[in-house]
């Protein structure tokens, strides 16, 4: 699905129910830093990204980047193109980390990448931003918590920005610790360090 598509679908988002519903009015406020889509009001961007991650996942694996590069690229006045640009960027990255067979989400990544575009970040430091983000990734199959990706993208970048690093090598690290942990017969995944390599 195309960021057009994911933009289309946000837009015609019906107000939410049940759950969602409970959820938007105890975080919700008119003067909050993101929109809750469809729900007809706003909450600091952390939260709105959970919220809009979990009730957006059936638009598709270009929702999480998206909605990262939203919160980050509105603060930084990028257009649709560069969003775009972004979220294709994440997602060939999401392609190469697909490859692994561990048990792990990847979308906290992909966000990440996307987010990094827009924010400007030097393609050289992207492997250490992305060493930070994998501190924040979910042990779990993909997908499991669809919210947290975007949330936690954007949390990565806000902790960079702020002068917060990661374990030198963290991305690789995780990835091998999940992996060393699977069953007898399954392959590990990919070469961590050349996906990253990959990126620079």
């Amino acid at each position: 699905m195309t960021v057009d598509a994911v933009l289309a679908g946000l837009a015609a988002l019906p107000p939410p129910e049940g759950s969602l519903a409970a959820w938007a009015t105890r975080v919700g406020t008119p003067d909050g830093e993101f929109p809750l889509f469809g729900a007809g009001t706003r909450a600091e961007t952390y939260v709105a990204l959970r919220w809009n991650g979990e009730r957006c996942a059936a638009l598709g694996p270009a929702v999480g980047p998206t909605l990262a590069g939203l919160a980050v690229g509105a603060a930084r006045r990028r257009t649709v193109a560069e969003l775009s640009a972004a979220v294709d960027a994440g997602l060939a990255a999401a392609t190469a980390w697909s490859a692994s067979t561990a048990p792990v989400s990847t979308g906290v990544l992909t966000a990440t990448v996307c987010a990094a575009r827009l924010a400007g970040v030097p393609a050289h430091e992207l492997p250490a931003l992305l060493d930070l983000a994998a501190s924040l990734m979910v042990i779990g199959p993909p997908g499991v918590v669809p919210g947290h990706d975007p949330a936690a993208a954007w949390l990565a970048l806000r902790a960079w920005d702020a002068g917060i690093t990661g374990m030198p090598g963290g991305l690789a690290h995780t990835l091998s610790v999940v992996s060393d942990g699977l069953p007898d017969g399954v392959p590990a995944g990919p070469d961590v360090a050349g996906l990253v390599e990959a990126l620079r």
